[in-house]
């Protein structure tokens, strides 16, 4: 045994030296590795800009719904005007790019030319566009989609804007475009009741939409007819696409996508009434429809509320900022939430938002 040490534990004076200087190196690098490990896990990260640069994005397409607009005109309104309406930065500059190209505002259906104004914000500022009738002068000639477009005289007849053709259309003197605006609005589940509901359609200058008005004959069956169809259809809601959703009678293209899109923030229906927060679903179009779809609650996709980031829970149609905010403050605070209802206890959120975002939460 005293041999076996000798033979490999017996070193030179230089050995020696070199081993204990090896040893000094390791140690040092041990050292330092076991520094940098621990300032970087105590080292906490800074998400102040980040989440700046969101608040940001989030506040330049948001508008706020909250302010009561007043009477205005879109071709001479200020940005300050414009954002006191209630309209999202981005819409405002979509509308002062629209008039910086020269183009202008005869009508109030002409603000949605503005490529970044939304549906919901034209219909929340509608009733207050006042626009000059010094607009309309006598030389005035309906400039989209040419500036020299004059309406051509052509024979009129009686016709059901709910079921004619596009030849139909065209021979009562509609543009193509303005008749595939109205195959559109009738496929996307709008019905027209009465003649002053051609109004309705984007881009029709009003002289014709007047001359035309006295040869509407709307067939008061339609909307029974519509009802019937849908009998005997039955459409799971939560787990059908767009196009298995068409087979219902005024549920066309438009509709089935807005469906799908708003089924998939939410994470599903939890009960059929929800279908009325789709933007554009009328009581009487709910009333066509409501027997023809089923609910399936099985598969709701619910969101984890201790893990989830801001992004994540913003998305969700019914966690505004505020309540975003005061979800992961509660949970920095706290550490861990247990329970959804200790955000109530604890006054971090309301019972009415409580209410609405229980079925789409979880802890774990």
């Amino acid at each position: 045994m005293r041999g076996f040490i000798k033979e490999y534990f017996n070193f030179s004076k230089r050995e020696r030296n070199g081993i204990i200087v090896l040893l000094l190196i390791l140690a040092i690098i041990v050292s330092i590795r076991i520094t940098v490990n621990n300032t970087k896990h105590n080292k906490r990260i800074d998400f102040t800009e980040f989440e700046k640069d969101i608040d940001k994005f989030i506040a330049y397409q948001t508008p706020d719904f909250s302010k009561k607009p007043s009477s205005f005109d879109p071709n001479t309104a200020d940005a300050d005007q414009l954002l006191c309406l209630g309209l999202s930065p981005r819409s405002v500059n979509g509308i002062l790019q629209y008039r910086e190209k020269e183009w202008k505002f005869y009508k109030p259906e002409d603000m949605l030319r503005v490529k970044d104004l939304t549906e919901e914000e034209f219909e929340h500022v509608k009733e207050f566009i006042h626009i000059p009738k010094k607009s309309y002068s006598k030389d005035y000639k309906y400039q989209y989609p040419k500036k020299d477009y004059v309406v051509k005289e052509t024979e009129l007849f009686y016709f059901d804007p709910n079921t004619a053709s596009k030849e139909e259309l065209l021979s009562l003197g509609f543009l193509d475009w303005q008749s595939n605006n109205i195959i559109k609005y009738r496929n996307s589940g709008g019905v027209f009741s009465e003649a002053k509901d051609i109004e309705k359609i984007y881009g029709l200058d009003p002289a014709f939409v007047d001359k035309l008005k006295p040869y509407v004959q709307i067939d008061s069956t339609f909307t029974k007819k519509i009802n019937l169809s849908n009998k005997d259809i039955s459409i799971n809601i939560n787990s059908s696409t767009a196009l298995e959703m068409q087979k219902i009678s005024g549920i066309g293209p438009s509709y089935s996508k807005r469906i799908v899109e708003y089924r998939d923030k939410l994470g599903g229906f939890i009960k059929l009434e929800q279908i009325m927060e789709v933007y554009g679903f009328t009581d009487e179009l709910y009333e066509s429809v409501k027997n023809s779809f089923i609910i399936d609650t099985s598969n709701i996709k619910k969101i984890n509320i201790n893990t989830a980031k801001y992004v994540d829970l913003i998305k969700h149609p019914y966690i505004d900022k505020e309540t975003t905010n005061s979800i992961i403050n509660y949970r920095k605070f706290a550490g861990e939430i247990k329970s959804f209802e200790e955000l109530v206890t604890q006054k971090a959120i309301s019972k009415e938002v409580f209410d609405k975002l229980q079925p789409y939460i979880k802890t774990k």
